[in-house]
């Protein structure tokens, strides 16, 4: 059996700061370190960074008393987060470690931008993302979040005011295929909008990182019997390239450890191709290897 190995494996750019940045923040044991939510969405690496002294901050802002943030470190996910979370990590005395990726940043920017511009903003993404969520943080939530053609319909009929220029962004993980048919539907699908709109701009939010696994994916899931999608369940990304590789016709299984595997799933397989997430360590991918190999 042939078992090829995805080139873009192992930890995107943005993870890799990120997680650098823990690292530099637990070598100092004479402070208490956080982060608010988990870091990057690797299950395994944020567990490993809590057996090391990280603890996790809820959600929710009024349980954070109880942890006693004065004199502590706290790590801004790689997501990010809303600017006024963060003030009040500050005033609450704590001093932040920013390891927002700064594609992210990016995008955060460009959001503020168009709609500093006037322009209406909608962003191209999943709503309970973080990431999502920090970006509408930053525009003081003055922003449309979608993933499907419905939601621009339904939104475009509760509207009661005229709309003449449109922004568009994406979470920067979103597949090209989603942004592209989300972009079209603005056009195709909700023409009333578009005789009113007389300005639509655009700006490209998308990881380059993220757009090469995708393409990697794609060419992998054209050209092997099964594809094995190794990556956390809660990650946007390598939901994504679960996606793709399905869309593209290929046998897909999507796991977050080696242990999860059905070996059965190799009976009458001849070529496997392995994939990551951005957020995946590259010796998960080989221990899946590893197993396949075996087996």
């Amino acid at each position: 059996m042939e078992i090829t190995l995805a080139r873009y494996a192992g930890f995107c750019p943005g993870v890799r700061r990120a997680m650098r940045m823990a690292e530099e923040v637990l070598g100092d044991p004479q402070r208490p370190a956080f982060s608010l939510g988990p870091i990057i969405h690797n299950p395994q690496a944020v567990e490993e960074l809590e057996r090391r002294g990280l603890r996790i901050l809820p959600e929710d802002p009024e349980e954070w008393e109880a942890a006693g943030l004065a004199g502590s470190r706290v790590i801004i996910r790689s997501h990010g987060i809303p600017p006024h979370l963060a003030q009040r990590l500050v005033d609450m005395g704590a001093e932040t470690v920013d390891a927002t990726c700064p594609t992210v940043k990016k995008a955060q920017k460009a959001a503020m931008r168009l709609v500093g511009e006037g322009y209406h903003l909608f962003i191209v993404g999943n709503r309970e993302h973080p990431e999502v969520q920090a970006i509408l943080g930053h525009v003081n939530r003055d922003a449309v979040v979608i993933k499907e053609t419905r939601e621009l319909k339904e939104w475009w009929e509760g509207q009661t005011r005229m709309i003449r220029k449109i922004g568009i962004i994406a979470q920067t993980t979103v597949d090209l295929l989603t942004f592209r048919s989300l972009v079209e539907g603005l056009i195709n699908e909700v023409p009333e909008m578009i005789r009113e709109v007389s300005e639509m701009k655009l700006i490209n939010t998308l990881c380059r990182n993220t757009l090469a696994r995708q393409a990697e994916a794609l060419q992998l899931a054209l050209s092997h019997d099964l594809v094995v999608v190794v990556g956390g369940r809660n990650s946007s990304n390598t939901e994504f390239l679960r996606r793709i590789c399905e869309t593209a016709g290929a046998r897909t299984v999507k796991v977050e450890t080696a242990g999860e595997l059905d070996t059965s799933l190799l009976e009458g397989v001849s070529r496997v191709a392995v994939v990551g997430g951005a957020s995946t360590p590259r010796e998960r991918l080989e221990e899946v290897r590893l197993l396949l190999a075996s087996g």
